[in-house]
Protein backbone atom coordinates (compact mmCIF):
# COMPACT_ATOMS: atom_id res chain seq x y z
CA UNK A 1 0.00 0.00 0.00
CA UNK A 2 1.12 3.28 -1.01
CA UNK A 3 2.17 5.61 2.07
CA UNK A 4 1.39 9.67 1.47
CA UNK A 5 2.45 13.28 3.49
CA UNK A 6 -0.28 15.67 4.26
CA UNK A 7 -0.06 17.36 0.94
CA UNK A 8 -0.32 14.05 -0.64
CA UNK A 9 3.13 13.26 -2.22
CA UNK A 10 4.11 9.45 -2.42
CA UNK A 11 6.34 8.37 -0.22
CA UNK A 12 8.40 5.62 0.98
CA UNK A 13 7.40 3.33 3.83
CA UNK A 14 10.37 4.12 5.90
CA UNK A 15 9.80 7.75 5.55
CA UNK A 16 8.88 10.13 8.48
CA UNK A 17 9.17 13.45 6.56
CA UNK A 18 8.25 14.37 2.83
CA UNK A 19 11.35 15.37 1.10
CA UNK A 20 9.32 17.55 -1.71
CA UNK A 21 7.76 19.21 1.17
CA UNK A 22 10.94 19.76 2.51
CA UNK A 23 12.68 20.38 -0.45
CA UNK A 24 9.92 23.16 -1.25
CA UNK A 25 9.57 24.54 2.28
CA UNK A 26 6.48 22.66 3.36
CA UNK A 27 8.29 20.34 5.68
CA UNK A 28 5.66 17.78 7.09
CA UNK A 29 7.15 16.77 10.55
CA UNK A 30 7.43 13.55 12.22
CA UNK A 31 4.17 14.31 14.56
CA UNK A 32 2.13 14.67 11.17
CA UNK A 33 1.78 18.74 11.45
CA UNK A 34 1.98 20.37 8.47
CA UNK A 35 3.52 23.95 8.78
CA UNK A 36 5.69 26.38 6.39
CA UNK A 37 9.31 26.00 8.00
CA UNK A 38 13.14 25.78 6.76
CA UNK A 39 15.08 23.25 7.40
CA UNK A 40 17.00 23.45 10.92
CA UNK A 41 20.79 23.86 10.91
CA UNK A 42 22.58 20.37 10.64
CA UNK A 43 19.50 19.19 9.17
CA UNK A 44 20.13 16.88 5.76
CA UNK A 45 17.67 15.18 3.03
CA UNK A 46 16.59 11.71 2.57
CA UNK A 47 19.70 11.56 -0.44
CA UNK A 48 22.17 12.55 2.71
CA UNK A 49 22.89 15.93 1.43
CA UNK A 50 23.95 18.55 4.14
CA UNK A 51 21.64 21.44 5.31
CA UNK A 52 24.37 24.15 4.27
CA UNK A 53 23.98 22.74 0.77
CA UNK A 54 20.69 23.48 0.34
CA UNK A 55 19.50 26.84 -1.38
CA UNK A 56 18.41 29.51 0.95
CA UNK A 57 16.31 32.36 0.34
CA UNK A 58 18.19 35.67 0.69
CA UNK A 59 16.73 39.27 2.49
CA UNK A 60 15.47 41.74 -0.05
CA UNK A 61 17.51 44.04 2.48
CA UNK A 62 20.90 41.95 1.77
CA UNK A 63 20.78 42.53 -1.86
CA UNK A 64 20.59 46.67 -1.52
CA UNK A 65 23.41 47.95 -2.95
CA UNK A 66 24.44 51.50 -3.31
CA UNK A 67 23.12 53.12 -6.61
CA UNK A 68 24.90 53.17 -9.88
CA UNK A 69 26.68 56.35 -10.80
CA UNK A 70 28.94 55.71 -13.87
CA UNK A 71 29.69 53.17 -16.11
CA UNK A 72 33.30 51.56 -17.95
CA UNK A 73 33.17 49.81 -21.44
CA UNK A 74 35.64 47.82 -22.90
CA UNK A 75 36.89 49.59 -26.14
CA UNK A 76 39.57 46.93 -26.77
CA UNK A 77 40.95 43.06 -26.97
CA UNK A 78 39.34 40.02 -25.98
CA UNK A 79 36.90 42.03 -23.10
CA UNK A 80 35.81 44.42 -26.17
CA UNK A 81 32.20 45.73 -25.17
CA UNK A 82 31.74 44.57 -21.42
CA UNK A 83 30.40 47.02 -19.17
CA UNK A 84 30.74 48.06 -15.61
CA UNK A 85 28.88 49.35 -13.21
CA UNK A 86 30.42 51.87 -10.73
CA UNK A 87 28.79 52.41 -7.70
CA UNK A 88 29.14 54.94 -4.80
CA UNK A 89 32.28 54.45 -2.67
CA UNK A 90 35.68 52.30 -4.24
CA UNK A 91 34.96 50.29 -7.17
CA UNK A 92 38.72 48.93 -7.89
CA UNK A 93 40.09 47.25 -11.42
CA UNK A 94 42.06 44.18 -11.89
CA UNK A 95 42.43 40.69 -12.10
CA UNK A 96 41.92 39.46 -9.24
CA UNK A 97 38.37 37.80 -8.40
CA UNK A 98 37.54 39.95 -5.80
CA UNK A 99 37.70 43.59 -7.51
CA UNK A 100 34.76 45.19 -9.18
CA UNK A 101 35.77 45.61 -12.61
CA UNK A 102 37.32 42.59 -13.39
CA UNK A 103 39.84 42.36 -16.37
CA UNK A 104 41.37 39.41 -18.16
CA UNK A 105 44.20 41.01 -19.35
CA UNK A 106 48.14 39.63 -18.17
CA UNK A 107 49.32 43.54 -18.55
CA UNK A 108 46.94 44.15 -15.51
CA UNK A 109 47.77 44.23 -11.73
CA UNK A 110 45.09 42.16 -9.68
CA UNK A 111 44.72 45.27 -8.10
CA UNK A 112 45.52 47.69 -10.74
CA UNK A 113 43.60 50.79 -9.74
CA UNK A 114 40.48 52.78 -7.85
CA UNK A 115 37.65 54.94 -9.24
CA UNK A 116 36.24 56.56 -5.90
CA UNK A 117 32.97 58.02 -6.10
CA UNK A 118 31.91 60.72 -3.52
CA UNK A 119 30.08 63.75 -3.71
CA UNK A 120 29.69 63.80 -7.22
CA UNK A 121 33.50 63.61 -7.78
CA UNK A 122 35.22 60.20 -9.61
CA UNK A 123 38.59 59.92 -8.56
CA UNK A 124 41.03 57.72 -10.38
CA UNK A 125 44.20 56.52 -8.38
CA UNK A 126 46.68 53.70 -9.56
CA UNK A 127 47.44 51.34 -6.81
CA UNK A 128 51.01 50.89 -7.59
CA UNK A 129 50.64 48.86 -10.31
CA UNK A 130 53.30 47.23 -12.41
CA UNK A 131 52.46 48.66 -15.39
CA UNK A 132 50.85 52.11 -14.67
CA UNK A 133 47.52 53.97 -15.00
CA UNK A 134 46.79 56.55 -18.18
CA UNK A 135 43.98 58.52 -18.73
CA UNK A 136 43.53 59.49 -22.39
CA UNK A 137 46.72 60.09 -24.74
CA UNK A 138 48.49 60.72 -21.42
CA UNK A 139 52.21 59.44 -21.75
CA UNK A 140 52.49 60.12 -18.27
CA UNK A 141 50.74 57.29 -15.57
CA UNK A 142 48.87 59.07 -12.88
CA UNK A 143 48.95 58.63 -9.55
CA UNK A 144 45.98 60.60 -8.72
CA UNK A 145 43.36 62.37 -11.49
CA UNK A 146 39.62 63.23 -11.52
CA UNK A 147 37.58 61.91 -14.11
CA UNK A 148 35.93 63.38 -16.43
CA UNK A 149 33.00 62.11 -18.69
CA UNK A 150 34.21 60.38 -21.82
CA UNK A 151 37.71 59.97 -20.58
CA UNK A 152 39.47 56.97 -21.45
CA UNK A 153 41.34 54.81 -18.81
CA UNK A 154 44.46 53.08 -19.72
CA UNK A 155 44.80 49.82 -17.75
CA UNK A 156 48.03 47.34 -19.45
CA UNK A 157 47.05 46.83 -22.94
CA UNK A 158 42.95 47.14 -21.65
CA UNK A 159 41.73 50.61 -22.67
CA UNK A 160 38.12 51.64 -21.19
CA UNK A 161 35.48 54.52 -21.59
CA UNK A 162 34.52 56.22 -19.03
CA UNK A 163 30.61 57.54 -18.37
CA UNK A 164 29.48 59.22 -15.71
CA UNK A 165 25.39 59.88 -14.17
Amino acid sequence: MAKFCNNGHQMEDSWTDCPYCIRTGYRVASTGSAGKTRPDIGETRPDDKPKNQLEKTVMLAALKRSPVVGWLVVLNGAQKGDDFRLREGKNTLGTARDVEVALHDPTVSQKHASIHYKDGEFLLTDLDSTNGTFVNDGQQGISRVQLRDSDTIRVGETSLKFKCL
